[in-house]
């Protein structure tokens, strides 16, 4: 064999097979019945073999086409469903994802975004894991992480995620009234 045959000459075959004509596989593959023709006569040549059986009534398989064909069934079969299966995956959101994200961010997550996310994709299974410490994304398996802006290394791509935030120390009339008054979180020891 000198090449590998296309996609496209195997699905030509096919469907030439099928039809058991140039003209209706043509008409089916929306291909010119001389771009077909050409395409058999390309694939033929590569393989060193007669595929087809050709008359100006009909088109047959040879023996060697047809064990081809039959193979090709189950391949091209088994391609087709899980190219669908992509198509269902572009249509809505699906599958795991995976997020690494401060104790702090988790909390705020799991109040508020969380719920309306799975409302949203309910197909989609949120795998929501907190570590203080920077992970290797890629590394861990993850899809994302979320850190506080100034926390990101300047090495990752960033996006931000919801409206700017700040941290506050807040403290109770009664604390305040029975200490001196902190100036700085170390102040609180």
């Amino acid at each position: 064999m000198n090449g590998r045959p296309t996609l496209a000459e195997l699905t030509a075959l096919r469907a030439i097979a099928a039809q058991g004509s140039f003209t209706r596989a043509a008409e089916e593959l929306e291909l010119s019945q001389s771009t077909l023709s050409h395409m058999m006569r390309t694939l033929e040549s590569r393989l060193g073999v007669r595929l087809l059986h050709r008359t100006t009534r009909r088109v047959s398989p040879t023996e060697a086409g047809e064990r081809l064909i039959i193979r090709l069934g189950s391949i091209l079969g088994e391609l087709d469903d899980a190219l669908a299966e992509l198509d269902e995956a572009r249509d809505r959101p699906s599958g795991t994802l995976r997020i690494t994200a401060s104790d702090t961010v988790v909390a705020q997550l799991v109040g508020t975004v969380v719920p309306h996310f799975l409302a949203r994709n309910p197909a989609v299974t949120l795998d929501l894991v907190s570590d203080p410490a920077f992970v290797d994304i890629v590394g861990g398996g993850f899809d994302a992480g979320i850190r506080l802006g100034q926390a990101v290394p300047t090495d990752m791509v960033a996006v931000r995620f919801g409206p700017q935030a700040r941290m506050l120390a807040v403290a109770s009339l009664d604390y305040l009234r029975g200490c001196v008054e902190p100036e700085t979180p170390n102040d609180l020891a």
